[in-house]
C-alpha cells in the first residue's frame, strides 16, 4: 500500500509539474513577446531619430559644399581678373 501511494504521488507531482512548466512557458512566451515588442518600439524610435539626424546632416553638408564651391569660383574669378 505504501508503494502504491508513493507511485500515485509521483504521478500527481509529475503531472502538476508538467502543467506548471507548460503554463510557465506560455506566460514566459507572452512576457517575452511583450518585452520584444517594447524593444522593437524603442529601436524604431531610435532609427527614426537617426534617419532625421542623417537628413539634417546631409542638408548641412550640401550647404557647406555649395558655399565652398562658390568661394573657390569667386576666388578663381578674382585671381584671373588681375
Amino acid at each position: 500500500m505504501h508503494f502504491t501511494f508513493q507511485r500515485n504521488v509521483k504521478k500527481y507531482t509529475l503531472s502538476t509539474l508538467d502543467t506548471t512548466i507548460e503554463g510557465g512557458a506560455d506566460d514566459m512566451a507572452v512576457g517575452d513577446a511583450t518585452s520584444l515588442r517594447r524593444q522593437i518600439i524603442k529601436l524604431n524610435r531610435r532609427l527614426q531619430l537617426l534617419e532625421e539626424e542623417n537628413k539634417e546632416r546631409a542638408k548641412r553638408e550640401m550647404i557647406m559644399y555649395s558655399v565652398t564651391v562658390a568661394f573657390w569660383l569667386i576666388n578663381s574669378w578674382v585671381w584671373l581678373r588681375r
